[in-house]
């Protein structure tokens, strides 16, 4: 009896990021290279025309194309960063295996779907989905650059007492990515930025994803930030 996987294929490639959880050749045996991968979560996420992976030593991306269980993948460009081999034999890995035509199949329903890719050669690789946080919040995020003062400041929370909050103000920059000058003042921010580890006595600068969470929980605030990149560290202990 035929599956719904056919069915949700389609919206649901880009509607997650798809992290690595085995690989094998042809004959079910481990793809060794492809080890790192599973213990560093290689990730896989797919634009409208193209797909991005990381979790190696640099990141690869390419144009690829979905259709009738056919992955079409564009040959990939890649950062050029140097790691430890073990790495370096991922992204040689990762970069044999993404190219051609890849057989793709989606499993499971829409909160833990499974995506099994085929290689030319016979390898076949399965892949976790975890849900976007445009899937999870149902909105575009808006790119924001937040600073993070080196020091959290305490503030009312009514289910934790003594709640220590981030003290963050935004960053603005013009059309040529210079500063603009910063006029914000600082102020608590109430919930965390998911992604983010705050370290006291070390100042950020972040770059962000905010999210408008369209059914929040009764108790989960409507606005959600998402570490999106470390743009600056300063330990000095100001702010």
């Amino acid at each position: 009896m035929p599956t719904t996987s056919a069915a949700v294929a389609q919206p649901t490639l880009s509607a997650y990021d798809w992290n690595l959880v085995s690989a094998t050749d042809a004959s079910g045996k481990p793809l060794v290279a492809m080890n790192k991968g599973i213990e560093r979560k290689l990730r896989v996420a797919f634009g409208d025309k193209n797909l991005s992976i990381s979790g190696g030593c640099n990141r690869q991306f390419g144009g690829y194309q979905y259709q009738d269980g056919v992955l079409k993948v564009q040959p990939l460009a890649s950062t050029l960063m140097a790691c430890d081999r073990s790495l370096m034999d991922l992204d040689a890995q990762v970069g044999q295996l993404f190219k051609g035509d890849l057989r793709a199949v989606i499993t499971g329903d829409n909160r833990a779907p499974m995506l099994q890719l085929t290689t030319a050669d016979g390898s076949l690789l399965k892949l976790q989905g975890e849900a976007t946080p445009q899937t999870r919040y149902g909105s575009e995020g808006e790119v924001k650059f937040l600073e993070v003062a080196a020091k959290t400041v305490k503030c009312s929370h009514p289910l934790i007492p003594n709640y220590q909050c981030l003290q963050v103000r935004e960053r603005r920059y013009d059309d040529a990515g210079l500063q603009l000058a910063t006029q914000d003042t600082w102020y608590p921010l109430y919930q965390p930025i998911e992604g983010f580890v705050h370290h006291d006595g070390v100042r950020t600068v972040l770059r962000v994803k905010q999210y408008e969470w369209k059914n929040p929980p009764a108790d989960a605030p409507s606005t959600v930030y998402v570490l999106d990149m470390v743009v600056e560290q300063d330990a000095s202990g100001s702010k």
